[in-house]
């Protein structure tokens, strides 16, 4: 373009590059000028010939190609256009600094490690650390038996919802059923691996990385005794499920695998139904008083060696601990129920 204006877009886009080309094949003489003629004969029509360049470059009313007529023309020069070049360089490198934007390739791939070095040691992603999208000035909770039944009833969906394609991975793993899946790689922990989980919360979880069947009455009794001792520690590992589900959704399947390019769609959608549950979660924290330690990207599993291998154990023990918080807090409202009657 070659004139002062910014592309519409360029007020929107959070990062892009503008391209702005000059045409400067044009002839120093007038576009199809004809040679010297009577001058009885009048105005000069302008020959075929003008359809091989875009504009005159003259400044009378006839300028455009589109003209019939052309009865006086001037030599373009191009500093003219040039000047308008840089000018509009400015302008959109004006706008982009202005809106805290940077002028890179919208190619460019999101990364991570950006992401990282964008906050400091100190702060978690706002995915599971402020997981209600809460502003600084959030209000205090009363508790009521009714918040745990809300993370009971969202856990149970979320369970629901994320069992629909088990099917996926067992295909993705070439085995026949989703048990002889979980039965090879049984031996090798995940969320249970982390010392900062609760004992207790292990003890909840299958044995030997199996199918969630359920927890003994005798020990949801004995959790109860001292849920609060608990709860911060049930808490920061739905954190890690949803860190690992979002890695999983970000860096562990190829978007150019038509079957990977799927499972991704599944598991952001289980990703935003478990950071759901973690903040019906939080409001019981909140209520009850109990705070819980930021979970770093210093702390984030790193699985470059084998991404498919990571994306099943992530979504192995995202059921299982789905399952099992759903039993918790079903117990937990009948406890808090009968407290309030």
């Amino acid at each position: 373009m070659d004139y002062i204006s910014i592309p519409h877009f360029a007020t929107f886009r959070q990062a892009g590059t503008v391209i702005i080309r000059l045409k400067m094949d044009v002839s120093d003489s007038c576009c199809g000028s004809p040679k010297q003629l009577p001058a009885y004969l009048g105005p000069v029509h302008r020959p075929s010939s003008c359809e091989r360049c875009s504009r005159t470059r003259s400044y009378n009313q006839y300028s455009d190609c589109d003209s019939e007529l052309v009865d006086r023309c001037r030599t373009y020069r191009s500093r003219v256009a040039k000047s308008r070049y840089v000018n509009v360089c400015a302008a959109v490198c004006l706008v982009l600094l202005v809106g805290g934007l940077s002028p890179q390739s919208t190619a460019a791939p999101h990364n991570r490690i950006m992401d990282r070095q964008r906050r400091s040691s100190s702060q978690e992603n706002h995915i599971w650390g402020n997981p209600c999208d809460y502003g600084s000035d959030s209000k205090s909770l009363k508790y009521s038996a009714k918040l745990a039944k809300e993370v009971e009833i969202q856990a149970r969906n979320a369970l629901n919802a994320a069992s629909e394609y088990k099917d996926k991975f067992v295909k993705l793993h070439s085995f026949s059923t989703y048990e002889d899946l979980l039965s090879t790689w049984s031996g090798t922990d995940w969320l249970k691996g982390y010392s900062w989980l609760n004992q207790e919360v292990k003890d909840g979880l299958p044995q030997g990385n199996l199918r969630y069947k359920g927890v003994t009455e005798e020990y949801l009794d004995n959790l109860m005794n001292n849920i609060d001792s608990h709860l911060p520690s049930m808490y920061r590992g739905l954190k890690m499920v949803v860190a690992g589900l979002y890695l999983v959704s970000t860096e562990g399947l190829n978007d150019d695998i038509r079957s990977d390019a799927e499972l991704k769609q599944n598991i952001t959608k289980t990703m935003h139904n478990a950071r759901a549950v973690l903040c019906l979660f939080s409001d019981v924290l909140r209520s009850r008083s109990l705070e819980v330690a930021p979970l770093l990207d210093s702390e984030l599993p790193d699985f470059k060696n084998d991404k498919v291998l990571y994306a099943f154990l992530v979504y192995r023990d995202t059921l299982n601990y789905l399952d099992y918080l759903s039993d918790v807090f079903k117990k937990m409202y009948v406890v808090d129920s009968q407290k309030t009657d």
